[in-house]
């Protein structure tokens, strides 16, 4: 039976777990992946970002704000994943900054994070440590940097 285009889904390409979620994740969805320090958070979204390259032609864009891009280049490569290579292709952009700096270019139109992805044309993004981005300044309403968060994305 032919799945409606309204539920296409993404595929992971990440071992079991597109079975998991029948058949990858629904595109346009914003998925939150929260655990302890260490529990492989970051290996699964650089992962999910590679296997987009590797396994489906789709660029993507990792963004770190903790992790610089050395160490990220160097724990993926020693998954096989040669991150390096795939930004001198064009097909992968890292990205370093602060969480203040990504908050700020969320809400701008001309955002040089949209203008990077664009780039690329990527299709799949990783946000590292997204959690803190989302955390209100001042104890407010956490909607609003989710809001603000999705917004920027879906543009």
């Amino acid at each position: 039976m032919a799945m409606p285009a309204s539920a296409e889904r993404v595929r992971t390409g990440i071992a079991g777990l597109d079975a998991i979620l029948s058949g990858g994740i629904p595109r346009g969805n914003i998925i939150l992946i929260e655990g302890a320090i260490g529990a492989g958070k970051t290996t699964m979204g650089t992962e999910f970002v590679y296997r987009g390259v590797k396994e489906f032609a789709e660029p993507g864009v990792i963004v770190v704000f903790e992790v610089s891009p050395d160490k990220l280049a160097r724990d993926a490569a020693g998954l096989g994943w040669d991150l390096r290579e795939l930004e001198r292709q064009q097909r992968i952009k890292i990205i370093y900054t602060t969480r203040d700096i990504f908050r700020q270019e969320l809400q701008q139109a001309d955002s040089l994070l949209i203008e990077e992805a664009s780039k690329i044309r990527a299709k799949r993004i990783f946000i590292d440590g997204a959690a803190g981005v989302l955390s209100p300044g001042g104890g407010g309403d956490a909607r609003e940097p989710l809001h603000i968060l999705v917004q920027g994305l879906q543009r």
